[in-house]
């Protein structure tokens, strides 16, 4: 399943940036959007960019047919390896594992500066290779991403209007 959003921003590309790159922010973030037991693993800022780590349980409302692959609490691990291009943009290449879930998450996220703010282009996959059940099984992990998308970006744009 592919996940294709563009979330603009009336706000500039290093204020949407330092909230993908600063380790309170990403906690904070990370709890308003429904995680617990959160941990970032690694947070460290270069001059050309970023690595970004962190681990938290994400709840599911799993159905029947996938609670063999899914438990309402599940353990996710999100890696970001953020680059900053000559033209002003930030890209990340993004990493998302679901512990003990057959599924793979990639993608990218691209922050490009606007007139008037920024946009974010975010680029996921979702993907499993398990005969029968794994479509179904990708589907329902590329809804929660599309849902978790989303809220995210309310959260973000929320977060930079009270800044």
């Amino acid at each position: 399943m592919k996940i294709r959003r563009d979330h603009e921003y009336a706000h500039s590309l290093e204020a949407l940036y330092a909230l993908f790159t600063d380790a309170a922010e990403i906690e904070a973030k990370q709890e308003a959007l429904g995680a617990r037991s959160i941990r970032i693993e690694e947070c460290e800022i270069y001059d050309d960019g970023a690595d970004v780590r962190f681990v938290r349980e994400l709840p599911a409302d799993v159905p029947g047919i996938l609670s063999k692959f899914l438990q309402p609490w599940n353990t996710v691990t999100q890696s970001e390896d953020w680059r900053s291009g000559d033209d002003g943009r930030y890209d990340a290449e993004l990493e998302i594992e679901i512990a003990n879930v057959p599924v793979t998450i990639s993608g990218t996220l691209e922050l490009e500066p606007l007139e008037n703010g920024c946009v974010n282009h975010v680029r996921m996959t979702v993907d499993c290779g398990i005969p029968l059940v794994g479509k179904t099984l990708a589907e329902f992990v590329g809804k929660d991403c599309k849902r978790l998308i989303a809220e995210e970006y309310v959260y973000l744009t929320e977060r930079l209007d009270s800044a």
